[in-house]
């Protein structure tokens, strides 16, 4: 320990930091596209929208393209009575991949002409026209996903794929200069060392978008060094947690240890 002044020390650490969870994973890049009809109920009206789009199954979860839209679709996202068709059918894995991310997959498709186009489902149904049908569908899709993503969900509930961090690097250990808080009772260096050293653990909330939005610290060090592993953990990038495929804001419990030289 080195004195840089009365009453403070220069500090040189090992910062190790991990994540307190497990399952961590995400889809790989290995994905697999089929194409489909999607088949979307308009509204309140018997009438559907039938769309072209593709299958994409990756190996954590499924999600659907759609021809002229410009985000992927979950099955989260998809309303009571909308389901994929395709001809011929998907089976297999496939299949199985699409059903596990709470897509209905119907065998085969009966549509007799090309869509996009709006089917009635009854006789002399009032259907609205396609441009009509598109706006609808897509705004309840979007008020569906707002509502799913304005919750914080918590890892080991509702079926969440944990978030994961796009930069390993960044948890490994590294060395930094830092200087301990003012000592008032003139403790020697050895007691100082000791009590700057440990493991801040901290409950991260993770956005849509993979950026940490907050952290709390649950195990505490030392306001200083507390301070210090909040300011590492907002520089973290993750992944950002899914459910069924759709990004959704998570906590995670990391932990942030320094170890004094």
């Amino acid at each position: 320990m080195v004195a840089t002044r009365p009453g403070r020390y220069a500090l040189l650490f090992a910062l190790s930091v991990s994540i307190l969870a497990t399952g961590i994973s995400e889809g790989s890049k290995g994905n697999t596209t089929f194409p489909v009809f999607v088949h979307r109920r308009t509204g309140s009206k018997p009438c559907e929208l039938v769309q072209r789009g593709s299958l994409v199954t990756a190996k954590e979860f499924a999600w659907v393209e759609i021809e002229g839209e410009k985000s992927e679709t979950y099955s989260p996202e998809m309303g009571l009575g909308d389901y994929l068709s395709a001809s011929p059918p998907i089976s297999g894995r496939a299949a199985k991949d699409a059903r596990k991310s709470g897509f209905e997959i119907k065998e085969e498709s009966t549509i007799a002409t090309d869509p996009p186009k709006v089917l009635a489902l009854v006789r002399d149904a009032d259907c609205p026209d396609l441009q009509s049908a598109i706006s609808e569908v897509e705004q309840a899709r979007a008020l569906r996903r707002t509502a799913l993503q304005v919750r914080t969900y918590i890892l080991g509930t509702d079926d969440i794929i944990a978030a994961s961090p796009l930069n390993e690097k960044e948890l490994a250990p590294k060395s930094d200069q830092s200087t301990a808080p003012n000592n008032p009772t003139g403790g020697t260096a050895a007691k100082t060392k000791k009590k700057f050293q440990g493991t801040v653990v901290l409950n991260i909330l993770i956005g849509t978008e993979g950026t940490v939005q907050q952290s709390k610290i649950v195990r505490s060090v030392d306001p200083e060094l507390d301070k210090k592993a909040a300011e590492q953990v907002s520089r973290w990038k993750f992944t950002p947690a899914r459910k069924k495929g759709l990004p959704v804001p998570s906590v995670m419990p990391v932990e942030v240890t320094f170890n004094l030289y």
